[in-house]
């Protein structure tokens, strides 16, 4: 590149026109950072207001997951049992129809029924009442005594009894 000749320099038209262009190119860098500015200016008052929303829902987040937590601690404390399903576990193996089968479920879950509407922890303390309250009972359909021993209790808001039939005898 060739640098203009002195006698460009010395004529006035062509010094305006450079000087024209010097002050245009800083006009325009003056109103580039002006507008530029201004716009990153608003941009980040948006992201500013943005993040305050966030913190402030992120501190509503977990005041709510704070008193969730003590509801399901509370509701935990005082949850009550609802029903009683009681199942016989080996009717098969002693060839018990499902008329006797039915009738000594139904006769355990008599004796399970006055722990409904109890809340599961004093019901759970009353267990082994429960369990010997089932076993020391003879059950007697169609002329045969049935004993059974408990299996497994479960504590929920359904109280789920599994029996077995521990001896069987007939009587005359």
């Amino acid at each position: 590149m060739r640098v203009p000749s002195e006698r460009m320099f010395k004529r006035s038209d062509w010094q305006r026109f450079f000087a024209g262009i010097v002050i245009g190119a800083i006009v325009s860098w003056g109103v580039f950072l002006t507008i530029y500015g201004v716009s990153r200016d608003r941009e980040l008052e948006e992201i500013r207001i943005a993040n305050d929303k966030l913190e402030k829902a992120n501190l509503q987040i977990s005041a709510w997951q704070e008193d969730v937590k003590a509801l399901n601690k509370e509701m935990k404390q005082h949850l009550i049992i609802q029903n009683v399903k009681v199942k016989l576990v080996n009717g098969n193996r002693y060839k018990v129809n499902s008329v006797v089968e039915y009738n000594i479920q139904k006769s355990v879950d008599k004796e399970a029924q006055h722990l409904i509407a109890q809340d599961i922890e004093s019901a759970y303390r009353s267990r082994d009442i429960l369990k010997k309250a089932i076993e020391n009972k003879k059950y007697e359909f169609d002329k045969t005594i049935y004993e059974v021993e408990v299996h497994q209790i479960y504590f929920y808001t359904t109280l789920s009894i599994e029996v077995r039939i521990k001896k069987m005898e007939k009587v005359l």
